[in-house]
């Protein structure tokens, strides 16, 4: 019969356990600030010195309107739903997107997905965040899956570093495994609307039970949501009860053969 450890050991590992998590977030901070005195930062729109995405640029951006359809962002004249939502029977509760993705977002996330720019996670999660209500009670951040092809072609996964930056800024926990892709599916961008619900229907596995969790999905751009909706499909199998998703920016509609890395960007 395994032997309990007695209370105040108990006690004394979460301290030992909050003390090195504070060290580790004292470290992490001074890192970045020695960086960014070394080598400061420029636009990622314009190449301008001082800035990942200077205020010049970034009031350029194109915000998503109000009132909104709650599980795509599409603009609505009344209600909080659509009816292409309804009528394909989403299961996600909530889309939070900020931004459409045109320059200067469009730069910024091509710059941290294409060109190993791994220290823009802060800044863009920062950004994503301002689309969440001040309320928002989750249990639980969730990246979505990469495609194991694209992340030993990347050396990274952009989409864990954003969610990491997101669960930190809402003291929450990361869960980096507990959704899984069962199968590489060939780029959204490359398909047509129709195409992508099939491309990554059942292309999801959550890997435990999630009874009572609520849940935020993490990724860094979303075009019809079907990637989001496999997922969040995955997680409700389990037992999730409330399953939002969150994305810094959402390609528009007549955009969506956006090209995977525009050739005047400021790399």
């Amino acid at each position: 019969m395994a032997r309990l450890a007695p209370p105040d050991r108990i006690q004394g590992g979460a301290v030992l356990r909050g003390l090195a998590q504070s060290a580790a977030d004292g470290i992490r901070s001074a890192s970045r600030a020695l960086a960014t005195a070394l080598f400061p930062p420029r636009c990622s729109a314009c190449g301008r010195p001082g800035a990942t995405l200077c205020q010049p640029c970034l009031a350029t951006a194109t915000l998503l309107p109000h009132p909104q359809c709650r599980q795509c962002t599409r603009p609505l004249t009344h209600g909080d739903q659509c009816a292409r939502c309804r009528l394909e029977r989403r299961r996600v509760d909530h889309l939070y997107v900020p931004y459409a993705y045109t320059p200067p977002i469009l730069n910024a996330v091509h710059h941290f997905k294409y060109a190993n720019k791994r220290y823009l996670a802060a800044d863009l999660a920062a950004l994503a965040m301002s689309a969440l209500p001040s309320d928002l009670e989750v249990n639980l951040v969730v990246p979505i899956p990469l495609a194991a092809s694209r992340e030993r072609q990347r050396g990274y996964n952009q989409g864990r570093l954003l969610a990491a930056e997101i669960a930190r800024h809402l003291d929450c926990p990361l869960d980096c495994n507990v959704l899984i892709r069962l199968r590489d599916t060939p780029p959204q961008t490359s398909l047509p609307r129709a195409r992508r619900l099939n491309n990554v229907r059942g292309a999801f596995r959550a890997l435990r039970k999630l009874s009572g969790t609520r849940i935020l999905l993490v990724d860094d751009v979303t075009t019809t949501g079907a990637t989001i909706e496999a997922a969040t499909r995955a997680l409700r199998r389990r037992g999730a009860v409330w399953v939002g998703a969150l994305a810094l920016a959402r390609t528009p509609e007549e955009r969506l053969d956006v090209p995977s890395n525009p050739p005047d960007l400021h790399l």
